[in-house]
């Protein structure tokens, strides 16, 4: 295993695309973020053992994920573009009375309106930028580059004065074989290494708030706080452990 090697795969759009399977409760993925927090020894600890919710409403500022002791909000790392994208060209989704029916995309090339849309990989876009290259984004007013929109409203995000869990929604995998804790630090190091100055420009901003950063790697998610301005693995959570994230995630198995 090594990092040339590694693919990342956006999540599909049951899982990240709120309310995307019609037919079904309504959700969002917030609720199964709660779900893999409250299966996780480390936030249980810092909430003296206590279950995390997630607020009905969130009308008032209101935390993503309370608990007693401990509280703090969920953020998507993706592109707008590409979550815009993946909304738009993902096929449809349908529950109905015990059938699951499998529609053509809110868009495609058939549609008049329809238009390729070109998607920003936030990652990929922050790579080769210095934390003086992300400070002069986030003060322009009109955009020199696509990218920049993206990663100003990233910025934007990591001012967020709250404790944050920062979901990075992309399926790491290898296509050598080799050991999970191998892949795991080959992972979080170039993940980590992408991000690195992002993160550095939160701990400017937001210093006494905690960070933390997750993604999906072997069926599991891998959840990792930003301290000593690296990365720092906490724990690996099987799929298993989020019941919504599962149910969401088989609607997708099912079509291929």
């Amino acid at each position: 295993m090594k990092y040339e090697t590694m693919k990342s795969r956006i999540l599909p759009a049951p899982v990240l695309i709120n309310n995307f399977v019609q037919g079904i409760e309504p959700y969002t993925y917030e609720a199964y973020l709660v779900e893999v927090v409250n299966a996780t020894s480390y936030f249980l600890e810092k909430s003296n053992h206590e279950l995390y919710t997630h607020p009905t409403k969130e009308d008032h500022g209101e935390w993503d994920c309370v608990s007693v002791g401990y509280a703090m909000d969920f953020k998507l790392i993706a592109s707008e573009s590409r979550l815009r994208a993946l909304n738009l060209f993902s096929p449809q989704i349908v529950v109905e009375k015990g059938f699951v029916c499998y529609c053509a995309p809110k868009m495609g090339p058939g549609n008049k309106r329809y238009r390729p849309i070109s998607a920003v990989r936030i990652f990929a876009a922050l790579r080769f930028l210095n934390l003086d290259d992300l400070k002069e984004i986030r003060g322009e007013q009109t955009f020199r580059e696509k990218a920049h929109k993206d990663i100003r409203f990233l910025l934007e995000v990591l001012e967020t004065d709250k404790n944050l869990f920062l979901f990075f929604p992309y399926n790491m995998s290898f296509n050598d074989e080799g050991s999970f804790e191998e892949g795991l630090d080959i992972a979080l190091t170039g993940i980590g290494r992408d991000f690195h100055n992002s993160l550095l420009y939160r701990s400017e901003v937001c210093p006494n708030r905690d960070t933390y950063f997750c993604f999906v790697y072997a069926k599991h998610f891998i959840i990792s706080v930003w301290e000593d301005k690296a990365l720092q693995f906490l724990d690996a959570i099987p799929m298993q452990k989020s019941p919504l994230f599962m149910k969401l995630i088989d609607y997708v198995d099912a079509m291929y």
